[in-house]
């Protein structure tokens, strides 16, 4: 597949400047200029940037560098409307995250933004979803898989539940952390990492109508070639179909996924 295919047409956030990588503002900025100049950039989505580091990208952005970012909200009233009027100035805002902790603290902030996402909390997320719609401040829902910590990372039922909740509220959704390697994994520290496969895999039968426990045997799958015998027989609408439901995720190390790709035979052009 080229990377301009709907699989996985700006399917990865750049999240270089969060958890684990924490790279430096001028090394996450430098690296995603790279990002956008390579055969596969059609697979990169938006620099995420925290709010409150917006001042920062704004000094090291170079005049002759547009880029599309991406807020994370992590502060309140007049500091974030500052980030979005700084965002809109030096970039392309291309839409704002918030926690639904974070609700009550400025609701100003997300008010008339381009596109929002809503984090959900792991369990439980019944009523932030429903918050969550074409025609509400939140247009799509946002669900972590990972971090710092085994403990972060959600078992297979979990993340089901969230995929088939989100598939019969026809609600889409992006994923953060944790989604590393194309197949699900266990790492040296122990950390149960999902895969980026696995997950394409399991919304197709989330929107299939599978169950709770069917949509988590694919994600349970540490085997590549069954989750490459689904893929390899969808058209470019079930694709597109599935990716209007899964829009990305944000990665500190955009490489390491799509790498994953590649060598799977599922993107060209990757060096």
């Amino acid at each position: 597949m080229r990377p301009s295919d709907p699989l996985l047409a700006g399917l990865v956030d750049d999240a270089a400047l969060f958890p684990p990588g924490n790279a430096p503002m001028s090394v996450a900025l430098a690296g995603h200029a790279r990002y956008r100049e390579a055969p596969w950039s059609a697979a990169i989505g938006p620099f995420l940037c925290p709010a409150s580091r917006i001042d920062e990208l704004a000094a090291l952005l170079p005049a002759d560098q547009d880029i599309r970012v991406a807020l994370v909200m992590d502060v309140t009233a007049a500091a974030a409307m500052h980030a979005r009027g700084t965002a809109q100035r030096a970039s392309a805002l291309a839409w704002l995250e918030t926690r639904h902790d974070r609700l009550g603290e400025d609701p100003a902030a997300v008010s008339g933004a381009p596109f929002a996402y809503l984090e959900v909390p792991r369990t439980g997320f019944d009523a932030a979803l429903d918050l969550v719609g074409d025609t509400l401040p939140f247009q799509a829902a946002k669900y972590r898989t990972g971090g710092v910590a085994p403990e972060a990372f959600p078992t297979e039922r979990e993340l089901a539940a969230f995929l088939v909740a989100c598939a019969a509220r026809d609600v889409s959704f992006k994923l953060t952390a944790g989604l590393h390697h194309a197949v699900r994994s266990t790492t040296d520290d122990g950390f149960e990492q999902h895969g980026l496969l696995n997950v394409l895999v399991a919304t197709r039968v989330a929107q299939t109508g599978g169950s709770v426990e069917e949509v988590a045997v694919p994600l349970a799958q540490r085997r590549a070639d069954p989750l490459l015998g689904f893929v390899e027989h969808w058209d470019d609408g079930i694709c597109t179909g599935v990716r209007e439901a899964f829009r990305s995720f944000g990665c500190c190390g955009v490489t390491d996924p799509l790498g994953d790709l590649a060598a799977l035979g599922l993107l060209a052009d990757f060096a």
